[in-house]
């Protein structure tokens, strides 16, 4: 059996705990690369006075993060479990 809690017990756990933890590092990157860009092309335009298009762009930049971000909490609620060992 193996034991939870402490170290991983085989070879194989600790390169799915790597796999995870790069795709986690992955995912946060590319969500906080897509706040940088998406902040930095609506100052321009909000600065301008084209509110309509800057407010279309957050919106946009908004709902990607929110959507991408859920994903990423959805899957790490699934495997819960499973790292607690009760699944």
């Amino acid at each position: 059996m193996i034991g939870y809690g402490g170290p991983p017990a085989r070879e194989a756990d600790f390169q799915a705990a790597w796999y995870y933890s790069l795709l986690l590092f992955v995912v946060l990157l590319l969500a906080v690369t897509g706040y940088l860009l998406g902040r930095s092309a609506v100052r321009p335009m909000w600065r301008a006075g084209d509110r309509g298009a800057a407010l279309a762009v957050a919106a946009a930049v908004s709902v990607a993060m929110v959507l991408l971000l859920s994903m990423l909490v959805v899957v790490a609620l699934a495997m819960l479990p499973e790292a607690a060992g009760r699944g």
